[in-house]
């Protein structure tokens, strides 16, 4: 089946957003050190999110953790889709994004790790995360600790502790931790690992 062309009609919540390099000082950071580092494959790929609806992407930027309308401030932006073949999986991430979302607004406490992000290009294995593991981390965002994520961390880390909630091990959706996956990783995995993800299409910039 051909990859196609979408809009935002044809997206659905729990879709990965990954975002092609749009020429801001940290999308060149991130394309120069892939680059530098061997990683040329996916490399055009230097930022991620999750979709809560059709066209609300909850992403960890700046600000922290964030949502943003695809069709206002992120339409200049393209993307790559890939979604979740299990219902489950999809929609657990997108309330899961949501709540982290509304977490971060509450408390401001989810910040943007960007140190994180550059480190994350030099690691090449890392402890793989258990269920305790994962449920340790989210209970201390719930009790208001810090916990930054840098954009395709979080991404892993929503779809691994949803997964781990749905009795799926959190390695067999992502067989690497969260803090060790690069934006081009995070595509590179997504092709990889056709069981649970398929690539759906791709959104133009300024088409919504």
């Amino acid at each position: 089946m051909p990859i196609q062309q979408l809009k935002c009609k044809d997206l659905k919540a729990g879709d990965i957003m990954l975002k092609f390099a749009d020429g801001s000082w940290i999308s060149k950071i991130i394309k120069t050190g892939e680059k530098l580092l061997d990683k040329k494959e996916n490399s055009d790929v230097v930022h991620a999110g999750v979709l809560f609806d059709n066209n609300i992407i909850i992403e960890a930027q700046g600000p922290g953790v964030s949502a943003n309308d695809l069709r206002v401030g992120n339409k200049k932006y393209g993307y790559i889709v890939f979604r979740a073949k299990k219902a489950e999986l999809a929609s657990g991430a997108a309330e899961f994004a949501k709540i982290l979302f509304d977490s971060h607004q509450n408390n401001s406490k989810q910040k943007y790790n960007l140190f994180g992000a550059v480190g994350s290009l030099f690691k090449k294995k890392d402890k793989l995360p258990t269920a305790e593991d994962l449920e340790s981390r989210v209970d201390a965002i719930f009790n208001n600790k810090k916990h930054k994520f840098f954009c395709s961390q979080f991404v892993v880390f929503v779809y691994q502790f949803v997964a781990e909630q749905n009795g799926i091990k959190a390695s067999d959706v992502f067989k690497v931790k969260d803090t060790a996956v690069a934006p081009s990783l995070l595509a590179t995995t997504l092709v990889d690992n056709a069981k649970f993800f398929e690539e759906v299409g791709f959104l133009m910039p300024n088409e919504r």
